[in-house]
């Protein structure tokens, strides 16, 4: 990462509860509750890299992928239009928050009108094509579920089943089993539910990792840490926002992608051991959040009551104007539920470093949802529009981070308990 300009802004938190619980009064600021805030710029996969990536998902050649040398059929179809994503109904909570999360990430790469809208959940007696785990899903849907004894052909946990035409695609399941995952931690279904979901969106093969190391295609249990590898991000973008439904390999070139950046206009910030922030780049404004993995989920935490994290929220408009706000993550430990609240939000210049004292009250100055835990992960149910999801970091789930889009604004946000 190359950092040309730093923001001069250090924004003081102050402390918000104690201990193990969250009910103790405010103790004053920690060393911790420095929020960092840098305009940097980020290196992108370059035009031919995303070609030669997205060439083996299309030109129809045998290639070597992490499982041996086959083939997939020759060139990219995609959904035309997004698909509704519905979840199984009766999945378990950490279950549904591992789904609602690995969409988030597809949906953390691509314009909030390009989003995969989680809809109603199926039935656990829908039909199956006879024979199969597979669900007969209905034209524009895409079925996700965790399920006991679920397994692929081949004997893998998980699997994705498209459908289509030759030319589109236009319904899909991915199913994951139930059992193989409960012991497994989090990050591992939420990858492997991105590698079988980006199957079912257009990316068929399996990427070789002599070339291809960083991809999730190459991968599919390594942590995906609040964002997409670079190169997957990068071929989703041209896929669904250069390309038609369906391109023949005839059509696979590095000018296929127009004009195309290498750098990426950053907007980040750090608090503690989280960073946080919004991409730019090639058209697109990434959220994206990091840090370190708790041990245990946060259920299994010492943590009880009503438990706050406080912070703050950077961001874009779609005209590239800088948002900032404060940002406050608060979960009832007895029901998982919750609310995510950002206020004071203000308005500055395009790309403009935010002045403490200075700035536009951006829309009413308030974000206000309710959220759901499961796992490690958060998800919003309801109140504003947009969309808000996150994860907990650290010992003791002593950080979150986490995005919120929408289609004013691109925003990510990091707290500290």
């Amino acid at each position: 990462m190359k950092t040309f300009l730093i923001a001069a802004v250090a924004l003081t938190l102050a402390g918000c509860g104690g201990g193990d619980g969250g009910s103790t009064p405010p103790v004053g600021p920690r060393s911790n509750d420095l929020v960092r805030i840098e305009q940097t710029r980020s290196d992108l996969p370059t035009a031919a890299r995303v070609h030669d990536y997205l060439s083996i998902h299309g030109s129809g050649e045998p290639f070597e992928g992490f499982d041996g040398t086959y083939t997939v059929p020759s060139g990219l179809r995609r959904f035309a239009a997004p698909p509704i994503v519905r979840l199984r109904a009766g999945m378990s909570d950490r279950e549904t928050a591992n789904a609602h999360y690995a969409v988030a990430l597809i949906n953390r790469v691509l314009p909030y009108d390009q989003h995969l809208r989680i809809g109603p959940d199926f039935s656990n007696d829908y039909p199956r094509e006879p024979g199969t785990y597979f669900r007969a899903a209905p034209a524009g849907e895409l079925f996700i579920e965790f399920t006991e004894g679920l397994r692929n052909f081949d004997g893998a946990p998980a699997f994705a089943n498209p459908d289509g035409t030759a030319q589109s695609r236009t319904a899909a399941q991915v199913g994951l089993n139930a059992e193989e995952f409960r012991s497994r931690p989090d990050h591992q279904a939420v990858s492997v539910l991105v590698h079988e979901l980006l199957h079912t969106l257009g990316l068929e093969a399996h990427v070789p990792g002599n070339t291809f190391p960083d991809s999730n295609m190459y991968n599919a249990w390594f942590r995906l840490d609040g964002s997409l590898p670079a190169i997957d991000a990068s071929a989703l973008q041209v896929l669904y926002l250069r390309l038609g439904a369906f391109t023949s390999p005839e059509d696979l070139s590095p000018t296929m992608l127009g004009a195309w950046e290498d750098e990426s206009t950053d907007f980040t910030g750090a608090l503690g051991p989280v960073t946080f922030g919004v991409r730019h780049g090639n058209d697109v404004s990434v959220p994206f959040s990091a840090g370190p993995e708790p041990s245990t989920r946060l259920v299994e935490s010492r943590l009880s009551g009503m438990v706050t994290w406080r912070g703050q929220l950077l961001g874009f408009t779609p005209d590239l104007r800088t948002v900032v706000g404060d940002a406050a993550v608060g979960v009832d430990l007895g029901t998982m539920q919750g609310t995510a609240k950002f206020t004071k939000l203000k308005s500055f210049p395009v790309l403009a470093a935010p002045i403490p004292q200075g700035g536009t009250v951006w829309g009413d100055g308030t974000l206000d949802y309710e959220i759901r835990v499961g796992g490690n992960y958060l998800y919003s149910t309801g109140r504003d529009d947009g969309v808000v999801s996150g994860s907990f970091y650290g010992d003791n789930h002593g950080h979150v981070g986490g995005t919120v889009e929408r289609l004013d604004l691109t925003a990510a946000f990091g707290g500290a308990r």
